[in-house]
């Protein structure tokens, strides 16, 4: 791994010295507070495949400043010949550059829901700028970078945008009489919004490599990032990196936060381009404020339009070309040619009736919010384009995370799951909590340099019932070792008998000792007046690591102390307690552990219940 990184900045350090560098710089700015409706000017887009950027005409209709933080509005009417084509304003078209005289007034960003495809509004430029003003202190995660090259200045010869990718005051002037209405009247006072209307953010939401399935799944996990429009697009696109991408006013642009086999992200618009640093959108992706999330360029296979509005520019990312940084209510900002921090996940899945395997590769934008539920989603849809039903199957799942946040660098984790309805997603469960618990450090943010799952599934019921347990003592003395006989009864399946050795507790009490026996995913029926003397521990974060990891397999019979039957007087509870406790100080004194042992062992089937015996423990 550290070599393929070293020879990706070799090459990347050559690609950066000798490619030749374009910047744009920023236009002048049409200020807010001089609007006022019925002036006109234009907006550029891209809406088919030939990438190339156009213009349609623009009407203010309205404009209004509530002040004390209210969010400004610029309300706008579109019409024009690209308009026409396209039946509106599309999702997709966010972010396109609006100009009045050749100046920047700012970017679309939302639409009249359902109502007037033509009628959109407009985020004030002042408002994105601000996005550059920002911290970023995600920009100093110490993690896996895809690329890294030299900090590159902007070319000497920057300039403004050329006359075709941006409008001249002639341009600018066009009429707009292509609109079925008339012109408002100008005058010095903007109209007034009285009501914030129902918006639509003109954002089309990117989904790549996800089945039906998978694609459910993503969204559950992400409903609260509002992703509800999620499209699916063909791959057709070059991947990869370009370090040297060059966007202005109006181009296609991607942002992802998962590349690769599955990727996951929105395409929009351009907004402004001041060397290397990109203003884009006009409205938030996910609303995070400060990010990590790729930036890439997009292409466009063309435009469908929709009833009322809901018309849909179809895109799709394409290559890697620098990090976006802020997700804020004014839009989306980043920098090309620098590169966001990852976590790589690579998940094979094994077909054991087919004897056929697949293996599938992702990179997802590191986020600790995200991270956890993006490596479920694409650990379950790999499975699940993978078997043709995930129902009435059993399924093994192996993970393995390399990260800063255990002693020796990696948690793994092997367990066993079967679901009669779609075994996948409970499947996942116990790496989206691994990942969780990795994310959830409250001392420290953990590094988490990469994710290896396997699966492998059968498409058959492998569970099991304990039927009979049948200890080869009853009397037992504290220290000693009984074999527990237990049967299993397999579904449909002969039965099968398994030997557990069991070390009776050195601080177990005089009397009955009730034990339970169940599959490590049950939870054992456990009382105050157990057989044993525990104390509580404090839950750090160390210690829930830990806890997740010893924690009882699906395949796996445990042995657990339960509740005993025998009724016995406070008076004698409270001597063997005292008892007890005495036997742990001297065994503590000694050097001793008068911990249990780990009895757990593992079988072929998942375990689905519970079953008690009970030993006498005689006086030492």
């Amino acid at each position: 791994m550290h070599k393929l990184f070293a020879k990706l900045f070799l090459i990347v350090m050559l690609a950066a010295l000798v490619a030749p560098r374009t910047a744009w710089a920023m236009p002048d700015i049409f200020p807010f507070d001089e609007l006022h409706s019925g002036i006109s000017g234009k907006a550029y887009t891209v809406v088919d495949g030939s990438g190339k950027i156009e213009s349609f005409d623009v009407q203010i209709l309205a404009v209004t400043d509530e002040g004390k933080g209210s969010k400004r509005i610029i309300m706008a009417k579109a019409s024009g010949d690209l308009i026409r084509r396209t039946g509106g304003i599309l999702q997709g078209m966010s972010g396109s550059p609006v100009y009045i005289n050749g100046k920047l007034v700012g970017a679309l960003a939302s639409t009249l829901k359902e109502m007037d495809p033509y009628t959109f509004f407009i985020t004030p430029i002042e408002n994105m700028l601000e996005m550059w003003t920002l911290p970023d202190p995600k920009a100093e995660v110490n993690r896996i970078k895809i690329v890294t090259e030299p900090d590159a200045q902007p070319a000497d010869d920057a300039a403004k945008p050329t006359d075709d990718a941006k409008p001249t005051d002639d341009a600018a002037q066009d009429s707009v009489a292509e609109t079925a209405d008339k012109p408002a009247e100008s005058t010095d006072e903007p109209a007034k919004i009285d009501d914030a209307p129902q918006v639509q953010e003109a954002c089309a939401f990117y989904l790549d490599g996800f089945d039906s399935n998978g694609a459910k799944f993503l969204r559950r996990e992400l409903q609260s990032l509002g992703m509800d429009g999620l499209q699916t697009t063909p791959k057709t696109f070059d991947r990869g990196i370009d370090l040297n991408a060059k966007l202005e006013p109006g181009s296609a642009l991607g942002v992802a936060i998962i590349y690769g086999d599955f990727s996951l992200g929105a395409t929009g618009t351009v907004t402004a381009v001041d060397g290397k640093k990109i203003l884009a959108f006009g409205h938030p992706f996910t609303h995070a404020g400060n990010v990590n999330y790729f930036m890439t360029d997009a292409s466009v296979i063309g435009a469908v339009s929709g009833v009322m509005g809901n018309g849909v520019k179809l895109a799709g990312i394409g290559h890697i070309i620098g990090r976006v940084n802020q997700d804020r209510e004014s839009g989306i900002a980043g920098t090309l040619g620098t590169f966001p921090a990852v976590v790589p996940i690579t998940v094979t899945i094994h077909d054991n009736a087919l004897n056929r395997e697949e293996t599938f590769n992702a990179t997802i934008a590191y986020n600790e919010n995200l991270v956890p539920k993006l490596g479920a989603s694409i650990a379950y849809t790999a499975l699940s384009k993978m078997a043709d039903s995930l129902a009435e199957s059993t399924v093994n799942i192996d993970f393995n995370i390399k990260t800063d946040a255990v002693d020796g660098g990696e948690l793994s984790r092997k367990n066993m799951f079967y679901n009669p309805s779609d075994v996948g997603q409970v499947a996942v469960i116990e790496l989206m909590q691994a990942l969780n618990l990795v994310c959830s450090n409250t001392k420290t943010e953990s590094n988490i340099f990469g994710v290896n799952v396997n699966i492998s599934f059968d498409t058959e019921r492998r569970t099991a019932s304990i039927i009979s347990i049948t200890p080869d003592k009853k009397k037992v003395k504290p220290g000693e070792t009984v074999n527990l006989t237990v049967e299993l009864q397999p579904y449909r399946k002969p039965a099968e008998k398994v030997v557990m050795p069991y070390t009776v507790p050195l601080t177990a009490r005089q009397g009955n000792l009730a034990l339970e026996i169940h599959g490590g995913a049950l939870v054992p029926v456990t009382q105050s007046n157990s057989g044993l003397i525990t104390a509580d521990s404090n839950q750090s974060y160390e210690d829930k690591i830990r806890n997740f990891l010893k924690a009882g397999k699906n395949n796996q019979l445990v042995i657990e102390v339960g509740a005993s039957n025998e009724k016995k007087s406070d008076r004698e509870l409270r001597r063997e307690i005292a008892q007890a406790k005495r036997v742990q100080a001297r065994l503590k004194k000694d050097g001793k552990s008068a911990k249990k042992s780990d009895n757990k062992i593992d079988t072929n089937y998942i375990i689905d219940n519970v079953m008690r015996t009970t030993l006498s423990v005689e006086k030492v």
